[in-house]
């Protein structure tokens, strides 16, 4: 059995002792405390949109690519109603500008995505109202419920980049990416990168057992096994896939890359 809170708390404390060569602690546990507050954020249509357009990006490309266009993808994309309007010829525009991430299927998944949206928000008034119809945070199979709902109104909404967006909604998931299965599954939280569902109730065991909010929970360990997470002042991930840094590792004792190393 594992011991989900020594875990954690070793990750957390390993994190915030080797970015505090760079950083400030003080700076470092503000940035990380801006993820204990997801839950209990308020969405407005166009929050909800743009998040939409975020996860899309960001799904397959490394996550420093598409920090530095967020503001050109921003003004691309600036609100469905907009959006929803788009023609091939913003599309060319788009895919001619060498500043852009120039990915059609992107483009035209958020695109098709703003037309959707904007039925949604028709029936339902908002797409909060959307959302909040689930229950998700009821119970389990709501929360799939919705999971599956999503996956198949939206293009561009794959298994992982589905889970993504209910994570940033402040919904009871993480995001089961590559990063964050490969922690685990060195940790002997699951055998294997393709278990998603399993890793999802993983994640929340580790909010259950700490009482940390899941999207804490998700941030902690990705940035742990990240190339860089400037924003908590690691230049060089801990957990990386090839030469982690396991000496410097808080979990070593409990992980199958070091008792095989």
């Amino acid at each position: 059995m594992k011991d989900y809170k020594v875990i954690f708390d070793q990750i957390e404390s390993t994190l915030i002792a080797v970015g505090s060569k760079n950083l400030p602690v003080s700076e470092i546990k503000r940035n990380l405390d801006h993820f204990k507050h997801f839950e209990s954020k308020e969405y407005s249509d166009e929050d909800y949109y743009w998040l939409i357009i975020q996860v899309i990006f960001y799904a397959g490309f490394k996550a420093a690519t598409v920090n530095s266009k967020l503001s050109l993808i921003r003004s691309y994309f600036p609100d469905y109603k907009t959006v929803a309007k788009y023609s091939e010829q913003q599309v060319h525009e788009m895919l001619a500008d060498p500043k852009m991430i120039r990915n059609k299927r992107k483009i035209l998944a958020c695109i098709e995505n703003a037309c959707v949206f904007q039925d949604i928000i028709q029936i339902y008034g908002s797409f909060d109202a959307y959302i909040l119809s689930f229950s998700a945070s009821d119970s389990f199979e709501n929360l799939m419920l919705l999971k599956e709902e999503l996956e198949y109104k939206f293009s561009g909404f794959g298994k992982v980049t589905t889970y993504h967006f209910l994570t940033d909604i402040g919904l009871p998931v993480l995001k089961p990416d590559r990063v964050i299965c490969r922690i685990f599954r060195r940790l002997g939280l699951i055998e294997s990168d393709q278990q998603l569902l399993k890793t999802i109730i993983q994640g929340r065991k580790f909010a259950e057992i700490t009482g940390h909010p899941i999207r804490y929970i998700d941030i902690v360990f990705v940035a742990y096994g990240q190339m860089e997470f400037k924003d908590f002042g690691l230049e060089r991930g801990i957990c990386l896939k090839t030469n982690p840094s396991c000496s410097r590792c808080g979990v070593k004792e409990f992980c199958s890359y070091e008792a095989k190393s």
